[in-house]
């Protein structure tokens, strides 16, 4: 009788132990916020300069003005995310990593209808990239600074109207 009521006591206690140690590993396997940061601060960035490049490489006027708007856009992005990564103690680099410069150094050696074929189809991956980016962050498993996951899940409207016009831009750019 008393193996049975030991077992009715310590169960419930294994289960909430078992518990508290499945929260710690699913806290290891969210998204840091430094890891974000970073990894937005180079698709912002990405997206700045490769606009910027539209108006030296870029012909078609639909990309000109699809360029433009990526870096208006991006640039007050990339303020606010300088700013409150600022506040927090969080460090944003100025470089970019690695995948988001060989995109760039692909659009650097081309220029007119080459560089606008190549622009349209980058901004697609780009953004596709950037709305998985910025859905991860700002979902359960997010990252772990609820103003981070706030700003990430505000920017993703606009991310996913970008990647439609980008996937519209590509679709005349590269019947």
């Amino acid at each position: 009788m008393k193996r049975t009521n030991v077992f009715w006591i310590a169960m419930p206690c294994m289960l909430l132990v078992g518990a508290c140690d499945n929260d710690d590993n699913n806290d290891m396997e969210r998204m840091q916020n430094q890891e974000f940061v970073t990894m937005a601060a180079s698709s912002n960035r990405f997206e700045i300069e490769a606009g910027e490049l539209v108006g030296e490489q870029g012909a078609d006027e639909r990309v000109i003005e699809y360029g433009s708007h990526m870096v208006m856009d991006h640039g007050t992005a990339g303020m606010e995310l300088a700013a409150l990564a600022d506040s927090k103690g969080w460090q944003v680099p100025n470089d970019l990593l690695e995948k988001e410069q060989e995109m760039l150094e692909d659009l650097m050696v081309l220029e007119g209808a080459a560089f606008d074929q190549e622009f349209a189809r980058k901004m697609v991956l780009s953004h596709e990239q950037a709305v998985s980016l910025f859905e991860r962050a700002s979902g359960p498993d997010g990252v772990l600074d609820g103003d981070l996951r706030e700003w990430a899940a505000g920017k993703l409207p606009t991310l996913r109207a970008h990647l439609e016009d980008a996937r519209e831009l590509n679709a005349q750019i590269n019947p």
